[in-house]
């Protein structure tokens, strides 16, 4: 058996999580609903031809179809059994396409009137080159719009590792200025910034929530703490009333040239 890449763990671990997700995804939740405010302020066709990249359960699906109703859509995602849970909550109607598809490849032929995508792009590994190619599929004057993990996430977790000169195993996220830089340029876009706190009875209620959304693969190159260093650091993030984390979510909106 061959070493399992990144993206096949990923998707082996969103797809374990995929029956449990929306259980503990009541952030998920929260932020597909505020990216679709955003994009339905935007000038879309009256029937766009959408694609969504990293669909999960359908947050985000679900919501724009309340918004925009009728559109040709392609709902994608790197696990196909959040592409079937996708399905299901869809709905699976006559204008819809459902897809197993690494949104950082996705081969598909331009004509994209939106491009969307709801905290998918924090698991990227080469996002700038991604957004290029995303871009790319666009129409003229087509959108992309996204939102993803920015620099302050999971603060407090990385204050307890540092207690202990140790660093979190999760990612480095970027600030909202270095994704703006990272927009394509054959359009124009913005980023905008919110954070939005989330209460956890305790630590161990933390980590069982990433766990039932499938996100508990920690960052390339750094490996699981030892039981006893983990039991320190949880010692020390855990509050007796409860804990609050913070998630720093940048939202992104760009429009390719006319």
């Amino acid at each position: 058996m061959g070493v399992i890449t990144r993206k096949e763990a990923l998707a082996a671990a969103f797809g374990e999580a995929a029956e449990s997700y929306d259980s503990g995804a009541g952030l998920q939740r929260v932020v597909a609903e505020r990216l679709a405010d955003r994009i339905t302020a935007l000038e879309l066709p009256r029937t766009p031809r959408i694609l969504e990249i990293g669909c999960g359960t359908g947050f985000l699906s679900r919501a724009l179809r309340q918004r925009l109703g009728p559109a040709a859509w392609l709902l994608t995602d790197l696990s196909e059994a959040m592409v079937g849970r996708c399905r299901e909550s869809f709905g699976d109607p006559a204008d819809a396409l459902f897809c197993v598809m690494d949104g950082e490849r996705p081969g598909l032929a331009p004509g994209f009137d939106l491009i969307c995508a709801s905290l998918v792009f924090q698991w990227f590994e080469a996002l700038g080159p991604s957004l290029h190619r995303l871009s790319d599929l666009l129409a003229p004057g087509g959108h992309l719009a996204f939102a993803t993990l920015a620099e302050d996430t999971f603060a407090e977790w990385r204050q307890a590792h540092r207690a202990f000169d140790l660093n979190a195993g999760v990612p480095d996220y970027p600030a909202p200025a270095a994704l703006a830089a990272l927009l394509p340029a054959n359009g124009s876009g913005t980023v905008e910034d919110e954070r939005l706190p989330r209460r956890h009875a305790d630590a161990l209620a933390f980590l069982t929530d990433l766990k039932r959304i499938g996100a508990q693969l920690p960052t390339p190159g750094r490996r699981p703490l030892p039981a006893g260093t983990l039991r320190r650091v949880l010692r020390q993030f855990d509050r007796p009333a409860g804990l609050t984390v913070t998630y720093h979510v940048a939202y992104g909106v760009f429009r390719r040239a006319g």
